[in-house]
């Protein structure tokens, strides 16, 4: 898996549905836009949350060239949603991480328990444990029935603002 993922399925069927009703309409562009909007808008606290507890990862104040990695990760969250095609829903995903000093899937691994890594200089590998264990997995389960619930009122905004037509 390239990104870390957490997925709010609502019904992927009922957005596909939505999806082709607003391709029907006349400013279906703009009414896509509305709802992918929308859908972000519900989603932000999550993203936020998430975000919060990657910037909160202890510095030890090792003097790199690179950006520090709380900070570089949570500016790499973001939403995503899809009306159409096999992936249809909202995701929050946090991108790979290929030019911080080598730690390429570094949110994935922050969020297990730890992992492996070579010590600079010997031939030897050793386990780090992940200063914030969980922080992506736990953040949006702890709210994931409200996030759900703020998708599902915007597609139904949505759908309401079609069927008056």
């Amino acid at each position: 898996m390239a990104d870390e993922e957490v997925s709010i399925r609502v019904d992927s069927d009922m957005l596909s549905i939505l999806g082709k009703k607003m391709r029907a309409e006349a400013d279906g562009k703009q009414l896509r836009k509305d709802l992918i909007a929308d859908i972000r808008q519900a989603v932000a606290p999550g993203v936020s949350a998430v975000q919060d507890r990657l910037r909160s990862i202890p510095s030890a104040g090792t003097a790199s060239s690179g950006p520090a990695l709380g900070s570089y990760l949570a500016a790499r969250v973001k939403p995503q949603v899809r009306l159409s095609g096999r992936s249809t829903g909202v995701a929050i995903r946090v991108g790979q991480t290929p030019n911080l000093r080598g730690f390429t899937f570094a949110a994935k691994r922050l969020n297990r328990a730890g992992w492996k890594h070579p010590v600079f200089g010997h031939d030897v590998w050793v386990h780090q444990d992940s200063p914030i264990q969980g922080y992506f997995d736990d953040t949006l389960a702890a709210d994931h029935d409200k996030y759900r619930a703020a998708v599902l009122a915007a597609v139904n905004k949505m759908a309401r603002r079609i069927a008056i037509r």
